[in-house]
Order: C-alpha cells, then sequence, then structure tokens
C-alpha cells in the first residue's frame, strides 16, 4: 500500500529516537511557552533532529513580541512550522521567514474555496475533521496545492485561555489532577481535558482513526497526534498496514454528511 509522508507530533523524545530512522516521516515539537493542550513542550535546544514547530497558544502584545524574538533565531534543524491564529501568520509574513509555514485552524478549514484563499499565503493547510470522507476527497481533488490530512488522533474539541480545572477546584473546593476525564450528564458523553497555565484543551475520549487516509493523493503529510498515546501504539499505528478499524472504530464526523437543511414548521 502507498503511503504518503508522515508528520508525527512528538508528545516524548523517547519515540523519536525509536522512529528517526523510518523514512518519510518529519517530527512535530509543541514550542514551550507557545503551546497549551500537551503535557510535554520543547524549548529549541531541546529538539533532536530536523523537524517543525507547533504553535497554538492565543497571544498578548507581549508575547508576540516576545514570539518574535524566538522566530528570528530559528536554528537550521527547524523545517517548519505548524500554527493555528492568522496573527501568527502576519508574524511571519513580516519576519519573510523561508521555513514551510502548515496553517492548522482545528474546526475552520472545512470546504476547498477557503482552503485555497489560505493556500495562497501557506504552503499547506490541515484539513478539518469535521467533515465526510467523500467532502475530504472532493478538497484533495480542488486543492491548489498538497494538504496536511488529519489521520490519527485525539482532537481538539475547545480551547480556552482559561485555567478552567483550576477555578473550578478553587470555586467547588476540590481537587481535580490537571489532566481528567468530563462526562456530559444529558448525553453521557466522555471527554479528556488538559490544562497548562496557558488555558485548557478538551479532546474526543477516543483518538480518530482516518488511517484509510494514508494513500490519498495531493497530499502533503499525514497528520499524527501522538498526546495521550504510549510509544507502543504509535510505532504499531504508524508500521502498520492494517487500518486497525477494529482497535480504533471512531470515526469523528467523517461518515455522515455535516449540510443539513432545516425545515418550515407548517402553520
Amino acid at each position: 500500500m502507498k503511503k504518503n509522508k508522515t508528520l508525527l507530533l512528538v508528545n516524548n523524545l523517547n519515540i523519536v529516537d525509536k522512529l528517526k530512522d523510518e523514512r518519510d516521516i518529519s517530527f512535530l515539537f509543541p514550542l514551550e511557552k507557545y503551546t497549551v493542550g500537551f503535557p510535554n513542550t520543547f524549548k529549541l535546544d531541546d529538539i533532536p533532529e530536523k523537524g517543525f514547530i507547533f504553535v497554538n497558544r492565543i497571544m498578548d502584545n507581549k508575547t508576540i513580541e516576545e514570539f518574535k524574538k524566538v522566530l528570528r533565531n530559528l536554528p537550521n534543524k527547524i523545517e517548519g512550522i505548524v500554527f493555528d491564529d492568522i496573527g501568527v501568520l502576519n508574524v511571519l509574513l513580516e519576519l519573510n521567514l523561508n521555513i514551510k509555514k502548515i496553517l492548522f485552524l482545528n474546526h475552520l478549514n472545512c470546504n476547498y474555496e477557503s482552503i485555497n484563499a489560505y493556500l495562497n499565503y501557506v504552503q499547506s493547510v490541515v484539513v478539518s475533521t469535521d467533515i465526510t470522507f467523500e467532502e475530504i476527497d472532493e478538497i484533495l481533488k480542488k486543492a491548489i496545492k498538497p494538504v496536511v490530512l488529519y489521520t490519527f488522533g485525539y482532537i481538539n474539541i475547545m480551547y480556552s485561555r482559561r485555567t478552567l480545572i483550576t477555578n473550578y477546584n478553587k470555586n467547588f473546593k476540590r481537587k481535580v489532577k490537571n489532566k481528567a476525564q468530563l462526562e456530559e450528564e444529558l448525553t453521557k458523553k466522555k471527554f479528556n481535558i488538559w490544562e497548562s497555565e496557558y488555558g485548557t484543551v478538551i479532546y474526543t475520549e477516543s483518538p480518530f482513526n482516518g488511517l484509510c487516509l494514508r494513500n490519498k493523493d495531493n497530499v502533503l503529510y499525514n497528520f499524527i497526534n501522538t498526546v495521550f498515546l504510549s510509544d507502543d501504539e504509535v510505532i504499531n499505528i504508524f508500521n502498520s498496514e492494517d487500518n486497525l478499524e477494529s482497535k480504533y472504530p471512531y470515526k469523528y464526523l467523517s461518515e455522515r454528511g455535516t449540510i443539513f437543511k432545516l425545515k418550515e414548521e407548517e402553520k
């Protein structure tokens, strides 16, 4: 089976050592101080191999100026940046950095027209998981540059700059840890939550399985998010020729249509 190149988000450096000899894999490192929702983040000096940095923190004016200083002093081993804020794009264009730029808007890159508009400014975008596999195929046919497909991993449902668990503990006199699982009262659906000093991210209960997307055309990278996964799970996912649907059946919204028409009530 043909496999595209992989962009692997690093949760710990052990996985880099275990997979560094694999072909067609690039490592993505959540950058310390500038990311939210990751148990482990990395300083530039910690990054052992050529790779990308990931930035998703909502920044104020002071933090943006600090971030500019970081970007001006990027080592040669940093070949690109993945980011989810248009303000970061403005900074990257202002500094005219010669690195790959990949826009990751989580739930917003859902159609080929908006994707193509962004592709005028960046090398690629991450296609949202909030659409069907058929809609992804349409985007792949009409995108003006190769795109990145979210292929495996827990999905970021929500990001808040607030420290939600800390606030909950303070108001209700509880001692919930910064990694917890929530259960919605009506549906009984569960969600994983992670808090750091810069905010809180809520993830799906199970990892999204889009391994069937590994052989698509017009793809720059298949993205694998290793957050909450063990090294053995990551290696199995990366090396398996099977799509592992029996072990990881969760497809998020990709198996049903996402366009709904409302009917008027009869008077």
